[in-house]
C-alpha cells in the first residue's frame, strides 16, 4: 500500500480521536488494505497518541473472530479507557453506546518466540493464570459506523470505546456450553445467555492472540489480557445507564455511563 494512503488514514483518526468528531471513511473504502497495513496503522496512531505498545508492560488486547476456522484478529486498546470495575464514563466521550459482555483473561508470564516454539502451540492455556468478566462499550471513529470497511474497523482498534474488567479469579476448566452470564440495565434483567460465545471456547484464539504479538513486539509482558468476544451480541444504549455482566462462576463487571 502507497505512504500517502496509510498516511491520509492515519491523520483523520488521529484527528478524529483528538477533536471527537468522526472521519469520513468514503475515500478508502475501496481501498484494498492488508491486515498487515491495518496493524501497522494501529501501531502508528498508538505512538502518535501516546499509547503505543510497550512489549515490557502489560497491555489489554481486544481479539475477534467470526468462527473458529478463521483467521483471529487483535488490538492493544488504549490504557486510558481501560478501567477496573467498577468503571466510570461520560457520555459526551462517545459517539454510540454499544454494550458487549465477554470473558477476558490474563497472561502469567512473558512469552517469546522461544516459548511459543517450546509448549505454547501444544498448551497455550497453560500460559494463563485468571480470567474475569469484561464489559466492552463498542464505539466507532468512522461515520459510516459498523458500516464502514471491516478493515478500517480493525486499524480502529476494532470500534473499541472502553472496557472495564471485573475481579481476576484464577483460571480454571470451564463448561463454555453450559456457562451461564446475565446482563442487567439499570437494574432490569435484558438478557441471559448460556454458551453463547459465538465461537464455542472463548479460548480459541489464544494461540493466535501469542504468535501475533510475539511476531510484532518479539515478547509479549506479563500480565497482558486478552478479551474475547460477546456473548450478548450487541446492545444499545441511549444515554445514561448502569450496565451489569454476571458469568456464574466466574464473577461480575459494573460499567456506568453519565
Amino acid at each position: 500500500m502507497q505512504n500517502d494512503t496509510l498516511n491520509d488514514i492515519a491523520a483523520a483518526l488521529i484527528a478524529a480521536r483528538r477533536s471527537g468528531i468522526a472521519a469520513d471513511e468514503t475515500p478508502w473504502k475501496d481501498t484494498p488494505l492488508s491486515p498487515d497495513d491495518a496493524y501497522a496503522l494501529q501501531e502508528r496512531i498508538g505512538a502518535e497518541l501516546g499509547w503505543a505498545v510497550d512489549p515490557d508492560a502489560a497491555g489489554t488486547w481486544k481479539g475477534g473472530g467470526p468462527t473458529t476456522s478463521s483467521v483471529a484478529t487483535f488490538a492493544q486498546l488504549p490504557a486510558a479507557w481501560v478501567r477496573p470495575s467498577p468503571g466510570r464514563f461520560d457520555v459526551k466521550d462517545f459517539h454510540k453506546l454499544g454494550i458487549e459482555i465477554e470473558v477476558a483473561f490474563r497472561l502469567a508470564r512473558d512469552v517469546t518466540a522461544v516459548d511459543l516454539a517450546a509448549r505454547a502451540v501444544h498448551e497455550p492455556a497453560a500460559l494463563f493464570d485468571a480470567m474475569t468478566v469484561s464489559i466492552e462499550l463498542v464505539d466507532f471513529r468512522w461515520k459510516g459506523e459498523a458500516q464502514a470497511p471491516a478493515i478500517l474497523r480493525l486499524v480502529d482498534v476494532q470500534s473499541n470505546g472502553a472496557l472495564v474488567l471485573g475481579e481476576w479469579v484464577p483460571i480454571r476448566p470451564v463448561d463454555w456450553a453450559g456457562q451461564v452470564a446475565t446482563l442487567r440495565i439499570d437494574g432490569k434483567e435484558v438478557g441471559r445467555y448460556q454458551g453463547a460465545h459465538p465461537c464455542g471456547d472463548p479460548m480459541w484464539m489464544a494461540l493466535q492472540w501469542l504468535q501475533h504479538a510475539v511476531a510484532r513486539h518479539d515478547r509479549l509482558a506479563a500480565g497482558s489480557v486478552l478479551t474475547t468476544g460477546s456473548w450478548c451480541g450487541m446492545v444499545w444504549l441511549e444515554g445514561p445507564a448502569e450496565v451489569h455482566a454476571a458469568f456464574d462462576g466466574i464473577g461480575e463487571a459494573l460499567l456506568t455511563l453519565v
